[in-house]
C-alpha cells in the first residue's frame, strides 16, 4: 500500500473547494477540505497534512491568522496561498510558499503541489 501524501485545502466556497478536492485526488492526493482557517488547524493537529492551501478571505479565521499559526506548530508545511484579492498576500518563499492568484487554472494544483513536496524532500535530505 503506497502512502497517499495529504493535502489539507481551507477554503470557504463550497464549489471551489470541492472543484480542488475533485482535482487533487483523481491525481492521488487524499484530500480533507475545511471551510475556514479555524477548522483547518483541527483537521491538522488530528491529521497532519503534507501540505496547506488556503484562501486568504474567510470567515472565523483568515489566511494570514490560519498562516502564522500553522507555522508556529510547523515551520516548514509547505503552503499554496489562493486568492482573487492582492492586498494582504504573503511574499512567496521559494520552496516553502506559493501565491496562486483566482482565477487559476485547477489542474495548475497538482504541478505547483508536487513542486513544493519535491522542495520539502530535497531541503530534509
Amino acid at each position: 500500500m503506497s502512502l497517499m501524501r495529504h493535502v489539507l485545502i481551507a477554503e470557504d466556497e463550497t464549489l471551489v473547494a470541492l472543484a480542488m478536492a475533485f482535482v487533487l485526488e483523481s491525481e492521488g492526493y487524499r484530500v480533507t477540505v475545511a471551510c475556514n482557517g479555524a477548522e483547518a488547524v483541527e483537521a491538522d493537529v488530528d491529521d497532519p497534512a503534507d501540505i496547506l492551501i488556503t484562501d486568504m478571505r474567510m470567515p472565523v479565521m483568515d489566511g494570514a491568522a490560519l498562516i502564522r499559526t500553522i507555522r508556529e506548530r510547523r515551520p516548514e508545511l509547505p503552503i499554496i496561498v489562493v486568492s482573487g484579492f492582492s492586498e494582504h498576500l504573503p511574499r512567496p518563499e521559494p520552496g516553502r510558499l506559493v501565491v496562486m492568484r483566482k482565477p487559476y487554472d485547477v489542474t495548475a494544483m497538482a504541478p505547483a503541489i508536487t513542486a513544493l513536496l519535491s522542495a520539502e524532500a530535497g531541503s530534509a535530505s
